[in-house]
């Protein structure tokens, strides 16, 4: 009895598990590039940010549409489940999550960490979270998450272990209320690379548009900061870490960082694809906005130990300046695009 679906531990964005998840299916087969290079281009903050940690609705993050909790990629079926509909006994979870892999779903279920033994939280405190599972091997389930050392890995967990993390899930205030959702990779569909989407989305970016604008149909404009704007805000988080009550959350700064990764990858499919000219260097100066950032989440990550508010000043200071080679690199892009284009 066992069944293993694809995954992969090494998806271009582990930030947040919201992303983590649904990548890891999808970037098993390279044939989701042309989707994820159209998208994953603007970032958003709201406008009354604050430590991902108390909030986990308010996020420095990717900017989202309004209905990605249900339609995230073509290539990706979504279903969310109430799962107290689904799960009326606790002898009804684990047939089910079976089943269900069987069928070629991977399956997410709210959980709570303390019953994961490879969970920092391991029988150390409660915590309501997600978790993937994408397969089973006799008497054990095999998932993916984060895990004691704070990486992003697969694991396993016994049946009876499982079961026991989501019967005592508490959905109470809960930001997912379902508490069950469902993945199914989908190799008919089709996206073609979408150019034109690329360099709107890029012009939000770089004059800091609000993108939810373009989904009006979906629901309300959402405030905020988005684009180049979300530097300040960033600036703005990073330099609470020095007053009470002294929190500190690396995840705003590492998703800055898968950004600029991003949009290095995206540039060079571009550049592969004749969509751009290697010789211009687009990708390899967006590699360089990449590292300057991953140096400044490394000193963030120093200042965690030392406390040394010269790390922090450092670093919004570096912020600034890698805003401005950013806006200079956009619009030299933006440009290229245009001529390349008409």
């Amino acid at each position: 009895m066992k069944k293993i679906l694809p995954i992969t531990t090494m998806p271009p964005i582990i930030g947040y598990l919201h992303h983590a998840y649904p990548l890891s299916i999808l970037a098993n087969d390279e044939a989701y590039l042309p989707w994820f290079h159209s998208n994953y281009i603007q970032l958003y903050c709201p406008p009354n940010f604050q430590n991902p940690s108390r909030n986990r609705t308010l996020k420095f993050n990717f900017y989202r549409r309004p209905d990605q909790r249900v339609s995230f990629s073509p290539y990706l079926k979504v279903q969310l489940l109430n799962r107290d509909l689904i799960f009326k006994s606790p002898t009804d979870i684990l047939p089910f999550i079976v089943a269900c892999i069987d069928k070629g779903y991977y399956i997410q279920p709210t959980v709570d960490e303390y019953f994961l033994p490879d969970s920092a939280a391991y029988q150390k405190r409660p915590l309501v979270h997600e978790t993937l599972i994408y397969g089973y091997d006799k008497q054990t389930f095999v998932g993916i998450g984060y895990n004691k050392n704070g990486d992003y890995a697969s694991y396993h967990i016994r049946f009876s272990e499982l079961k026991q993390a989501v019967v005592h899930a508490d959905l109470t205030g809960h930001y997912d209320p379902d508490g069950l959702r469902l993945f199914k990779y989908v190799p008919q569909a089709e996206y073609d690379f979408d150019i034109h989407l690329v360099r709107e989305h890029l012009e939000d970016f770089l004059f800091a548009k609000n993108t939810s604008q373009r989904f009006r149909m979906l629901a309300n404009p959402t405030d905020g900061a988005y684009g180049l704007a979300t530097y300040e805000y960033l600036k703005h988080y990073i330099n609470s870490f020095l007053f009470p009550p002294f929190s500190f959350d690396i995840r705003p700064a590492h998703i800055l960082w898968e950004h600029k990764k991003c949009m290095a990858y995206r540039l060079n499919y571009m550049e592969a694809q004749g969509y751009l000219k290697s010789e211009d260097g687009f990708s390899i100066q967006y590699d360089e906005v990449a590292r300057k950032i991953g140096v400044l989440r490394m000193m963030l990550l120093k200042f965690r130990k030392t406390r040394s508010p010269a790390l922090i000043h450092r670093v919004c200071l570096h912020l600034d300046a890698i805003a401005e080679v950013e806006k200079r690199l956009l619009q030299n892009l933006l440009d290229k695009l245009e001529s390349s284009l008409e």
